[in-house]
């Protein structure tokens, strides 16, 4: 009796310690891990990068890019096959073009705005002076014929 208890209990030792191999990332892999789970989105809604994010999908997308880290694949590979499942979207950061359009439409669309604001002050304040000065001809010869009279009177 002891002999089958002993037996099971070996083999449930080595059975345990056979699914309890825990792997940990190397220092290269923990880099390249973090930069790659920062640099997706997750697909549920767009918002969060997968880092960050606790939805079913993003905690799905955490080990499956674990599991392509230890494997070996590189960044720009990990990120590929995201991209050819979900989109260029699946990007945190997009590349190229689309990418600078991100920093530079609130630059400018600020430039724009205070440009604008600028020529709209300025009109306001020169409008009022240019009314005042913009008296008739006609109406300034007529002040200076009744002065001129009355220096002439005097």
């Amino acid at each position: 009796m002891y002999r089958v208890l002993f037996a099971l209990f070996l083999g449930l030792s080595f059975v345990s310690t056979a699914f309890a191999e825990i792997r940990t990332l190397t220092a290269s892999e923990t880099e390249r891990y973090n930069k790659v789970t920062h640099a997706l989105v997750a697909p549920c809604c767009w918002r969060e990068a997968i880092a960050i994010h606790r939805s079913a999908e993003a905690l799905q997308m955490l080990d499956e890019v674990e599991q392509l880290v230890v494997s070996g694949r590189s960044e720009q590979e990990i990120k590929a096959i995201y991209v050819a499942r979900y989109g260029v979207r699946i990007l945190a950061d997009p590349p190229g073009r689309e990418g600078q359009w991100l920093y530079v439409m609130p630059v400018a669309l600020f430039c724009c705005l205070s440009l604008l604001a600028i020529l709209r002050l300025r009109s306001l304040a020169g409008g009022t002076a240019t009314e005042k000065s913009s008296a008739p001809a006609e109406l300034i010869a007529l002040v200076r014929m009744e002065t001129e009279d009355e220096w002439r009177q005097e």
